[in-house]
C-alpha cells in the first residue's frame, strides 16, 4: 500500500517543485532521480507572476470555482429530491424509473455529445456559463448515492413526521436531508471533482476567452511554437490546490458517505 502510495506522490511532487523552477532547469535533474528532483535549487515565482499578470489564470481559476460550485449545488438539490422520491415514496412503476436512471450511466457521453451540443446551441445558450454547467445538473450516480442513504432512514421517522404535520417537502427537506450529511457531501466532491476537471466539453461549447476554465487555459499553453512547461507545472499545481483542500477539509465525511454506501 505505501509503495502504491509513493507511486502517485512522486509524480506530484515533481510536479510542485518544478512549478518553482526557471524552465530551464525543469528537466536537468529528472535522470537519475535525486533529491534534486523534487526540490528546486533557486526555487522562483516567476511561472506563477507569468500565469496571473500575463496570461489571465485568475479569471479561469474563478470561472472554475464558480462552475463547480453552481453545478454542485443544483446537481445536489435536483439529486437529492429524486432520489427521495424514489426511495421513499411508493408509486407504481419505481423500481423500473430507477433501473432506466441508472442505465443511464452505461452511456458514453461522446456518444450524446452531438445531440447535447445542438440543444444547448438552439437554446440560445451557446457561449455562456450557463452551456458550461446545465447538460451536467443531473447525475445517475449521484441519485444513486443518495438514494442508497434514504432506504436507510427508518420509516417510523417519515411517519411521525407526517403525524406532526408535516408536509412532504418538508420531511424531505427538514427530516430526511440533515440524516444524510455524509452522502451529500461525498456526491458534492465527487461532482465537484468532476466539473473542475472538465475539458472537452468547455472546450467544444464556449469560444470566449472570458469563460476559459482551468484545464482550457492550462492547454493553450501548447503551442505550435513552444511548449511553455515551466507555466503548464505551475498551472496544473495551481489547478489541484482546490481539491487537495477541499479533501483535507472533507475527508471525514467523504469517507462516511462513500464507505456507507458500500455497505449498502
Amino acid at each position: 500500500m505505501i509503495g502504491v502510495a509513493f507511486f502517485f506522490v512522486f509524480p506530484y511532487l515533481w510536479l510542485a517543485g518544478s512549478s518553482f523552477r526557471p524552465r530551464e532547469e525543469i528537466f536537468r535533474y529528472v535522470n537519475p532521480v535525486s533529491w534534486r528532483t523534487f526540490i528546486p535549487l533557486a526555487p522562483t515565482l516567476d511561472n506563477f507572476r507569468h500565469l496571473f499578470f500575463e496570461r489571465n489564470f485568475g479569471r479561469a481559476l474563478a470561472n472554475s470555482m464558480v462552475i463547480a460550485l453552481v453545478t454542485v449545488a443544483i446537481t445536489l438539490f435536483i439529486g437529492s429530491m429524486i432520489a427521495f422520491a424514489l426511495a421513499r415514496i411508493k408509486f407504481p412503476g419505481r423500481e423500473i424509473v430507477f433501473v432506466l436512471i441508472l442505465a443511464t450511466i452505461l452511456i458514453p457521453f461522446e456518444t450524446i455529445m452531438v445531440s447535447v451540443f445542438l440543444t444547448i446551441q438552439r437554446l440560445g445558450l451557446f457561449d455562456t456559463y450557463a452551456a458550461l454547467f446545465l447538460p451536467w445538473v443531473t447525475d445517475a450516480f449521484i441519485i444513486f448515492l443518495l438514494r442508497q442513504h434514504f432506504r436507510d432512514i427508518p420509516d417510523e421517522l417519515q411517519d411521525a413526521a407526517i403525524v406532526d404535520g408535516c408536509s412532504l417537502f418538508r420531511v424531505y427537506w427538514n427530516v430526511m436531508l440533515p440524516n444524510i450529511r455524509p452522502a451529500l457531501v461525498s456526491a458534492a466532491f465527487v461532482k465537484f471533482v468532476f466539473s473542475w476537471d472538465a475539458f472537452l466539453w468547455p472546450l467544444i461549447v464556449t469560444r470566449d476567452p472570458d469563460l476559459t476554465v482551468v484545464q482550457l487555459a492550462i492547454s493553450r499553453l501548447f503551442t505550435d511554437q513552444n511548449v511553455l512547461w515551466e507555466l503548464i507545472f505551475a498551472g496544473a499545481f495551481i489547478g489541484t490546490v482546490p481539491l487537495i483542500i477541499l479533501f483535507l477539509f472533507l475527508q471525514r465525511y467523504y469517507v462516511e458517505g462513500v464507505v456507507t454506501s458500500g455497505f449498502n
